[in-house]
């Protein structure tokens, strides 16, 4: 009962707690002598707690040692970051040959084509249709602002520039052949077809009253626009609402079955239907992903993407920072030590290669790990805290992967004809494939060649880590060919790029995905510190799978350690810089 009566009660009061909780703060002074940001909101606004520090006890100690392991845009960010308030004795120990972690742009040969197979875009803004107003989401910002310092550092020298293109999400002449309806005169429909015909429309799975009754219950939670207007202007408050909420304490399915008391086919055909567990992770989706302006959203998404790929905004550090990087060095180990003085240091080590295959090692005072669990738990390390051991570990935070296949065609078939597209995705009616991405560049160039990448995520993924190149390639263009006709086969170039996220050595997963209760447990512990050594990456922010929560972990990561070596003013000013949009927030 008691469960069930505190759900149904925050339920009730689910609009106003958002109004509360995002409303202006009142500034906090902090009575400990000693702040670290252990102290501070960790589901919430921590940043008001840092931005409220009067003064520390903690020695200064600007000259520090600090490994951070791994070069990916969280790495590299925190890098920077440590660099632009006089912290300099720092290195990046990555265990690939490159910068960039996860971002995977590739060009084909002999062409100006070029695919993402990592991250694509970046909502934007938001056009709500209750009001017609406009709104940016204000943590995604976080990677323009990133993208305008680089620019302005390197000094907009067109070998580093970072520019940003619109990234077209959907395109009216989309092919939707998904459900196997087709128009009056026998057509695959399109987008803009299906949206003139709600007979050409999907029919929901069931069509009962239990079904329509708990989908309304499931939508008045995760489609509530003051819910996902709180989300997009401070996700970080709306963050602490929604664990205050209890909604980290329940998955959809029990929500659904013991709390809206749907039948258990009920509770299956919509859980099935988004394979959303955690009610937070729709909500972030459907704050952005699912505004797309079509019937039944709030409204309509821009979006942007990196022109010429993410890779440039990797890039883009490297006249900045190679100095201190060390390639191709996979920390295997990581110790806790005593210096010489006596104080606690870090121990990393690595092999060396060669015959004997011997151990290397080097000390530092304090370690960043960037790297995400699924390669952190290969390696050797200290005994952490029950909590964030248990994090760390193969039965904690859980994580999902993505499947990327993108083919080179000799034309561009799908921009001419009747209906021509450019740029958003088809559907063909293979639910294995999933979606087929044009690109969003170069549009109507005469005899321009073009890709189109098949993208699947989840258990699809690792079910196509069974096939071969050959065979996935082969089903891939298959499918493009049941939309688009044979001239597809005919135009195909052979060339192709396949990643399977599982398949890489150097993060063995694609994004986090945390499970019920995940979140309000785990995230405090990244914010404690042990054995001098700091856990970032996009897996230790609220929102995942987003760019801007790895710098969003980034931002916190520097800050984290500043606050450890009493360097509170640095902190600050670094907290006041990257988080001051949110707090100095208002209704």
């Amino acid at each position: 009962m008691a469960i069930h009566a505190i759900l149904l009660s925050a339920l009730a009061t689910f609009q106003l707690s958002y109004a509360r909780v995002v409303s202006p703060h009142t500034e906090r002074s902090i009575q400990n002598a000693r702040p670290l940001l252990r102290d501070f909101d960790a589901l919430g606004a921590w940043y008001d707690g840092v931005a409220g520090i009067k003064q520390s006890a903690i020695p200064r100690q600007p000259n520090v040692t600090i490994a951070i392991v791994g070069a990916g845009i969280s790495g590299l960010t925190t890098a920077l970051m440590l660099d632009s308030v006089g912290v300099h004795n720092w290195e990046i120990v990555e265990a690939s040959d490159r910068v960039g972690g996860r971002f995977r742009t590739k060009f084909f040969a002999d062409t100006q084509e070029w695919v993402e197979m990592g991250p694509m875009r970046l909502p934007y803004t938001i056009t709500y249709d209750s009001d017609n107003s406009t709104h940016e989401y204000t943590d995604h910002r976080m990677v323009f602002q990133l993208a305008e310092w680089l620019n302005e550092l390197n000094h907009h020298d067109p070998r580093w520039e970072v520019e940003f293109i619109p990234w077209i999400q959907h395109h009216p002449n989309e092919l939707m052949a998904r459900g196997g309806k087709k128009t009056s005169d026998g057509r695959i429909p399109t987008r803009a077809d299906i949206a003139a015909n709600a007979e050409l429309q999907s029919a929901p799975p069931l069509l009962t009253a239990d079904y329509n009754s708990t989908k309304e219950k499931m939508n008045a939670i995760l489609k509530n626009e003051t819910t996902l207007r709180a989300i997009q202007k401070d996700v970080w408050r709306a963050h602490r609402a929604a664990m205050d909420r209890g909604l980290d304490d329940i998955s959809q399915q029990a929500m659904m079955r013991n709390v809206f008391n749907a039948s258990e086919n009920t509770t299956d055909a919509i859980w099935t239907a988004s394979d959303y567990d955690l009610f937070w992770d729709e909500m972030v989706h459907n704050s952005n992903l699912a505004q797309d302006g079509s019937s039944g959203t709030l409204g309509e998404t821009e979006w942007k993407c990196i022109d010429k790929g993410f890779n440039k905004l990797s890039d883009a550090f490297i006249p900045l920072i190679s100095d201190r990087i060390v390639l191709n060095r996979k920390i295997t180990k990581l110790e806790a030590v005593n210096g010489s003085s006596g104080l606690p240091r870090t121990r990393l080590s690595w092999h060396t290669g060669g015959k004997d295959r011997g151990l290397s090692h080097k000390d530092y005072d304090f370690t960043i790990i960037t790297a995400p669990f699924t390669v952190t738990r290969f390696m050797d390390l200290p005994k952490f805290s029950s909590v964030l051991g248990r994090a760390i570990s193969e039965a904690g935070l859980r994580f999902k992967s993505a499947c990327k296949v993108a083919l080179l065609f000799r034309e561009r078939f799908w921009e001419k004809g009747e209906r021509p597209i450019f740029g958003g995705y088809s559907q063909p009616l293979s639910v294995a494939v999933g979606a087929l991405y044009y690109p969003v560049y170069g549009h109507n160039e005469t005899g321009r060649p073009g890709a189109i990448i098949h993208y699947r995520g989840g258990d699809w993924s690792d079910r196509y880590m069974s096939f071969s190149d050959e065979q996935h390639v082969e089903q891939v263009l298959d499918a493009i060919v049941s939309l688009h006709g044979e001239q597809a086969r005919e135009l195909y170039t052979g060339q192709f790029e396949r990643l399977c996220w599982l398949e890489d050595e150097h993060s063995a997963t694609s994004w986090c995905r945390p499970d019920v209760q995940q979140h309000a447990l785990y995230i405090p512990a990244y914010h404690a510190t042990e054995h001098n050594t700091i856990f970032i990456g996009e897996h230790t922010a609220p929102t995942h799978a987003w760019v801007s929560s790895s710098i969003h972990s980034s931002v916190r990561g520097a800050i984290q350690l500043l606050l450890e070596i009493g360097m509170v003013a640095e902190a600050k000013a670094l907290n006041a810089r990257w988080m001051g949009r949110w707090i100095d927030f208002g209704v």
